[in-house]
């Protein structure tokens, strides 16, 4: 990359660093089975390069939320088991069968569907995986109509029940009685099939805090998600598995300039410099993912410092206070995340500076910031 011939700001996506999560995760899996959630453009990261990265290591199984997101990665020629996971709607089964998907069966009323898209287009042992809502309350079957979803499944002709899964609403926390409950309704779900002669292949519940952290979770398969780009959802994680930032937020130094003592800095003045300050200015701001909350405290890295946001992040620029780093000048790098010498600013910092979460922080970087890999 060069300033001339592309933005300076760019998300770096280090690949090496995926693998070597992808690596670790698959270890802790007990049949070594990780279906890699790819959703939001892979959190971010670009599905279409993790995808063929993680296709390279091993990996099969790819998660994505919507029929977009699907179609991009089969027209990029990803031909491995793509799952749909966030629900679709009636008129979309035709679609889901073209693109040949496994969705995920919230209502008992799909399967019906399904099973006719799939008979049309000459399919006779479509697989479907069914949700089921243990109690997140969110998408799912409820246990209470199991009965009905036994008696669709049998009717159907084209469809066959290979999976089911549910979602934990509290992983994080190893010791949760939720996640207690919700796994001994699981289980419960699953002996009714069994009782019923309706054994799936694939049983999946873990997601990354669950994968790392309950064992009871662990199925024949798992669901990896934030933990696959290096960033554990809860510090536990961070203490049982070694994982490495998968994406550095950076850009370059713009323009430096003089404010004397009492000078005001960007919209609203919201900074009155205390004494003779250099501030750097940013070609980045919250158009590009970089939120207005970190204003209030927020740092970067140049020259291996760091140096405080002062003044309001703005739609395309973000001001800095570069008065304590010696020699700082236009053209330098600037991280917003990631690492630098031995300096390390984590995403999952910067969330809780700007009132959110790592997951948010990343799916927003935005689409007008290339991602430039390298690994």
């Amino acid at each position: 990359m060069t300033i001339e011939t592309q933005r300076p700001t760019i998300a770096e996506i280090d690949l090496g660093a995926l693998r070597s999560n992808f690596r670790a995760l698959r270890a802790l899996a007990p049949s070594g089975e990780l279906m890699v959630v790819v959703k939001a453009d892979a959190y971010g990261h670009g599905a279409v390069t993790v995808a063929r990265t993680l296709i390279e290591e091993g990996c099969n199984h790819f998660g994505v939320a919507t029929l977009d997101e699907a179609h991009e990665l089969r027209a990029a020629g990803v031909r491995t088991r793509i799952y749909l996971q966030a629900g679709f709607f009636p008129e979309q089964a035709s679609y889901i069968v073209e693109l040949d998907l496994t969705p995920f069966v919230f209502d008992v009323s799909l399967i019906g569907l399904i099973d006719r898209a799939a008979a049309s287009a000459g399919r006779h042992d479509f697989a479907i995986h069914v949700k089921i809502d243990s109690g997140a309350t969110r998408l799912g079957v409820l246990p209470a109509q199991l009965s009905e979803l036994m008696a669709a499944v049998r009717r159907a002709s084209a469809v066959r029940l290979e999976g089911v899964c549910t979602l934990l609403a509290n992983a994080g926390d190893p010791s949760s009685p939720i996640t207690d409950a919700q796994l001994r309704v699981f289980h419960d779900a699953l002996g009714t099939l069994e009782a019923a002669g309706m054994r799936p292949e694939i049983i999946h519940v873990a997601n990354s805090a669950a994968l790392v952290l309950r064992h009871d979770s662990h199925f024949n398969f798992a669901r990896p998600g934030l933990a696959i780009y290096g960033l554990p959802p809860v510090a536990a994680v961070r203490e049982r598995v070694e994982l490495r930032p998968v994406m550095t937020f950076k850009t370059r130094l713009m323009q430096l300039k003089n404010a004397p003592a009492g000078s005001g800095v960007g919209y609203g003045h919201t900074f009155i410099a205390p004494r003779d300050c250099i501030i750097g200015v940013l070609p980045v701001g919250y158009a590009d993912g970089y939120r207005r909350g970190l204003q209030h405290g927020g740092e970067v890295i140049v020259r291996g410092v760091r140096a405080p946001v002062v003044g309001a992040v703005s739609m395309d620029l973000t001001t800095i206070d570069i008065t304590d780093v010696p020699g700082a000048s236009v053209g330098d790098e600037v991280i917003l995340w990631g690492g630098a010498g031995n300096e390390m600013i984590s995403v999952n910092d910067v969330a809780r500076l700007a009132q959110t979460i790592s997951y948010e922080m990343l799916c927003t970087v935005g689409k007008r910031v290339p991602r430039v890999s390298r690994g």
